[in-house]
Parts: structure tokens; C-alpha cells; sequence
């Protein structure tokens, strides 16, 4: 009996994917990424029976075409944020009842009804199961088809080619669809769903084979548990063991040896699944049995009540005649007419059936009975192993909260000595102010100002490289005095710049050469000192500075020997 499966999912940047690299593994094909520069190439991979391109109608009516190459390239340029979905999936279940070309057409016919519905183009890859996933223990009925779509609508620009302009109506949000007066996706998801179902059906039912149905087991009165998802890893781990197995088996056969190979799962889920699948296996064989037992019960019950003489005696004359024909020997005595089962015999037999499915039913429940606790055990351990792993990562996190705290409160204690140091160290230098006025030079003058600021910068510097040597001073406040560092080397380029704006306002020319020589001479002391300690960017701004001095100190100078100023 085929099953039902229409599941979809998006294919995301937000989860690593991508749709060429998608469309490429599911077409098993060799396909140019230009977003990401690299060529993801399966077409070695096997049990790709078909993969085309299917357009909205109205487009394919244009006589339009695209390379499955250039859709999802243009799928992947369209979209511009980093977790953009560039794809949609969706992933049915072909019926094994159907021959290949069947099973095609309805693929088809479902990916051109979607494509139709959203003007998005389709990508439909029909796969069967290899031989390799069959010895895995893949169902070797399980045909399906990958069936990726747009998630933007297609249309056709002034030059004929496709372009992929809005989002689809099923990728748009619930608020969105709202204002728009459509229902929530969940609901046209499972009306896509019925969509298959009623596809699928009018082709199974041309064969009158058992038809799929949409609705859950549980809505369906069917006792069949799913299984648990895997995800990529466990199922990675699981085919590297059975790979394993094959190779180990492989050497053991080229050395004239026998291996058994171990088909076990790998993995607690697989476990699981293992149980669950065997479980269902038991509720379908009820499913199917348990009225045959009643009836074949009930049938042996009555014909041991009643001889196959009694049976035979019980044929009319005519007949009986008809099928002695061939028997020479004299007609027996007449028999006696068999009596009529009693309604009691009856009643018995069945309540004799009955008794026999019940013992059966009861086994069954037993077993499964069985399977549940083994279940709910494997489940319980597994969620004991969880709940201790999420108690690690818990205390982990809390451990590293709590560095973290602790190298933040250490650090802003660091940085608040730093400031207390820093204000004491300014303090130091500027107790010996007097020291820095430079001869001729008024210190509260608009001009004095700047160059004396120069001259207490070239101390503070020389204290803060003290500061920095010093092994009691840590690696936060050294950070911090090196940022002061590169604040005092702004300061001093921009006050020179001062300085050097307003020594030209001066009036006379012999204030001018004065202030500009103690700028010049506190600058040039500045660079000297400090030239190791200040990064490449800011040195060039020093002689810059340095230049503008002393190209105007040359200007002066030209200026007196041709007798101007005074």
C-alpha cells in the first residue's frame, strides 16, 4: 500500500544552504555558484531518474526558456540579506503501485499546478532508492520527487528573458497574509497537502489501487507512531558504521573469511526508530489479521462440531447422485437427515472465536506493551543524558558569566586607577609650570598658550612612558596610557597649528621670528623624544606641522634682509 508523504521545508542561507548547491545535489548535476565562486558538482551521484525545469504556464506559453544553471543563480541574486530563504522544497512520496512514467506525470502535474498557482518556476527531480541505500536498509519502494521552487515570482522583462521580481504569496509572513485577506500558511500548507493527496488518488485510482490519505494516523483511527527525526548528524553516523561494516566484510571476503555484518544501529535515535518501526509493523499485521482470525477460528470451531460425513450427507440426492456417478457399489442405506446447528452451537463457536482474537489482541498489546516501556525507557535515559548535557552547558555558561564578570569588574578598577594616576601624574607637571615658560614668551598670551601646552605635553609624555615601565602598572593600564599617549600626540599637532596661526597675527616682525623659533624649538623636542612611542600617521602630522614652522621662519627671515617689517 503506497503512503503518504508531502512535506515541505525552505532552503535558507540563515541554515548554510544554498540553491544552486541544492539544486545541483538534487539533479545530480555539475552547477556554477557565482555567489560563493565554486562548482558543486554530484553528477556521479545515482538514482536520479529525471530532472527538468517546469515554468507557470503562461510563461512556457512564451516559448521562454532557462537553464536550471541560470535559475538558481538568478534565485541566489535576488535575494540580498544573509539569511534570506532562496528556495522552497517540496518532497513527496511517489507510489511504488505506479509504473515510472505515472509516477512522472503526477510529479509533473503537481509542480505545474504550484507553479501555476504562485508564478514561481519549479525544479522536479524524481529519485529511486540505489542499491547501496537498499543494502543500508532503505525501502527499495521508496520512489519521491524534490520539487524546489522559486521563492519569487517569474516574469518576462522587455528583452524576453525571465526575471525574478516579488515574493511568492506562501513565503510571505502571517501579518502580511493577513492584510492581504489570506489565511495563515499552516492552512494553505495542508491545502497543498490535500492537493497530492487528490492527484495522487485519480491516478491510483485508474489501477484500482488503495488510495493515500492526507490525514494523520491519529485523525485516521490508526495506531502508528512516527518516528523521531534524525538530523544530519545522527544519520551521518549511522551510514559511517554500515560503511564500516561493508569494508570490514569486504577484507574479511578477500581473506577466504566469513563477517556477520553488524546492523545494529549506531545511535540512540536510531534505537528508537528501530522500535518504533517494529511496533508499527506489529499494529499493521493486526490491522490486517485480526478479522481473519475470528473468521478461520470461528469456521474451525463448527466444521470440528459437525463430521465431513455430516457434511456430505447433507448434499441433496440429485446431487449426491451426480458425484457417485463414477463409484460402482450399491446406493447405501439411507442416512438419517443432519440436524441444524443449534443456535447455542452457534453461539458458542463465536464466543469461541472471539476468544481466540482476544488472546491474540492481548498477546499483541503485551508486545507492545513491551516495546512501549523498552521506548519510554531509551527515552527517559536519553533525556537523562540531555538534561545532564544542557546542566553542563548550563553551568559552562554561568562559569564564563562569571569570568567574564570578573575580568570586567577587575578591568574598571584597573581603568579607575588609571585615572587617578593620570591626575596625579598632569598635577606633577603642571606643580613645575614655571619651569616650562620659554624666555620672551608671555605663558597667558593667545600665543604663549599653545607653545607652553607643547612644552607640559613633552613632560606628560616623558611620565607616561615612566608610568607604562613600571611592573606594577598592568597590561589594562598600560593600554589606557597609550591611548592617552596618542591624545596628547593630536593635542600637540593641532596646538602647534594654533600657535603658528597666531604668531602670524603678530604685529611685529621680530615677535613673530621670536614665538616662532620657542614654537619651532618645543615642537622639534616634542618629535624627538616621542618619535618611537607615536604611530606612523600621527608622526607624518608632526612634520607637517614642523615644515609649515619652519617654512614661515625662512619667510621671516627673507623678509628682514629685504628691510620689511621691523
Amino acid at each position: 500500500m503506497a503512503i503518504f508523504i508531502a512535506s515541505t521545508k525552505s532552503i535558507s542561507r540563515g541554515s548554510g544552504q544554498s540553491a544552486v548547491a541544492s539544486a545541483s545535489y538534487r539533479a545530480g548535476v555539475a552547477l556554477d555558484d557565482k555567489r560563493y565562486g565554486k562548482t558543486h558538482d554530484y553528477s556521479k551521484r545515482s538514482g536520479v531518474m529525471s530532472a527538468d525545469i517546469i515554468l507557470p504556464t503562461a510563461l512556457a506559453a512564451a516559448y521562454t526558456d532557462i537553464s536550471r544553471s541560470d535559475l538558481w543563480n538568478k534565485a541566489e541574486a535576488a535575494e540580498k540579506r544573509v539569511d534570506a530563504r532562496v528556495a522552497r522544497e517540496w518532497l513527496v512520496n511517489l507510489p511504488y503501485e505506479l509504473d515510472e512514467n505515472d509516477r512522472k506525470d503526477i510529479a509533473h502535474k503537481f509542480a505545474q499546478t504550484l507553479a501555476d498557482r504562485y508564478g514561481t518556476i519549479a525544479d522536479c527531480a524524481i529519485h529511486e532508492p540505489t542499491q547501496k541505500e537498499i543494502e543500508r536498509g532503505a525501502d527499495p519502494r521508496n520512489f519521491h520527487a524534490h520539487i524546489l521552487f522559486t521563492t519569487r515570482t517569474a516574469e518576462l522583462n522587455y528583452n524576453n528573458e525571465i526575471v525574478l521580481t516579488d515574493k511568492a504569496t506562501i513565503e510571505l509572513s502571517d501579518n502580511k497574509r493577513r492584510s492581504l485577506g489570506l489565511e495563515r500558511v499552516n492552512v494553505e500548507i495542508k491545502e497543498i497537502r490535500q492537493l497530492w493527496e487528490q492527484i495522487a488518488n485519480e491516478k491510483l485510482a485508474e489501477y484500482d489501487h488503495e488510495l493515500i490519505d492526507s490525514r494523520s494516523y491519529a485523525d485516521q483511527g490508526k495506531d502508528i507512531e512516527p518516528q523521531i527525526k534524525m538530523g544530519s548528524v545522527a544519520t551521518k553516523l549511522e551510514r559511517d558504521k554500515y560503511e564500516s561494516e561493508l569494508r570490514k566484510a569486504e577484507k574479511a571476503k578477500k581473506e577466504g573469511k566469513h563477517y556477520e555484518i553488524d546492523k545494529t544501529p549506531a545511535t540512540q535515535l536510531g534505537t528508537i526508530n528501530e522500535i518504533i518501526n517494529k511496533r508499527n509493523a506489529l499494529v499493521w499485521g493486526v490491522e490486517l489479521t485480526k478479522n481473519q482470525i475470528a473468521n478461520d477460528a470461528a469456521d474451525a470451531i463448527i466444521l470440528k462440531a459437525h463430521t465431513i460425513q455430516d457434511i456430505e450427507h447433507s448434499i441433496p440426492p440429485s446431487r449426491a447422485s451426480t458425484a457417485d456417478e463414477t463409484i460402482k457399489e450399491p446406493e447405501p442405506l439411507p442416512a438419517p437427515k443432519p440436524k441444524a446447528p443449534t443456535l447455542d452451537a452457534v453461539a458458542q463457536a463465536m464466543a469461541m472465536a472471539k476468544g481466540v482474537a482476544t488472546r491474540k489482541a492481548n498477546e499483541q498489546k503485551q508486545k507492545e506493551l513491551a516495546l512501549e516501556q523498552q521506548r519510554q525507557h531509551e527515552l527517559a535515559e536519553q533525556q537523562k543524558r540531555e538534561q545532564a548535557e544542557r546542566e553542563r552547558t548550563e553551568q559552562a555558561r554561568a562559569d564564563r558569566a562569571r569570568q567574564q564578570q570578573a575580568i570586567a569588574e577587575q578591568l574598571e578598577r584597573e581603568s579607575q586607577q588609571f585615572m587617578v594616576n593620570k591626575k596625579a601624574l598632569y598635577a606633577g607637571v603642571m606643580a613645575q609650570l614655571e619651569q616650562h615658560t620659554q624666555k620672551g614668551i608671555d605663558p597667558n598670551s593667545k600665543v604663549g598658550k599653545p607653545i607652553l601646552a607643547i612644552s607640559v605635553a613633552n613632560e606628560v609624555m616623558h611620565s607616561l612612558n615612566h608610568y607604562m615601565d613600571n611592573p606594577d602598572t598592568t597590561q589594562r593600564q598600560r593600554e589606557l596610557a597609550m591611548g592617552e599617549r596618542d591624545k596628547l600626540t593630536d593635542f600637540v599637532s593641532d596646538k602647534s597649528q594654533q600657535a603658528l596661526n597666531e604668531i602670524k597675527s603678530l604685529h611685529y616682525t621680530s615677535e613673530r621670528k621670536t614665538h616662532t623659533a620657542a614654537l619651532q624649538g618645543v615642537l622639534t623636542e616634542f618629535t624627538d623624544n616621542h618619535r618611537q612611542s607615536i604611530g606612523k600617521t600621527q608622526e607624518k602630522a608632526l612634520e607637517r606641522a614642523q615644515k609649515a614652522i619652519s617654512d614661515y621662519s625662512n619667510e621671516i627671515n627673507r623678509s628682514r634682509s629685504y628691510g620689511l617689517g621691523r
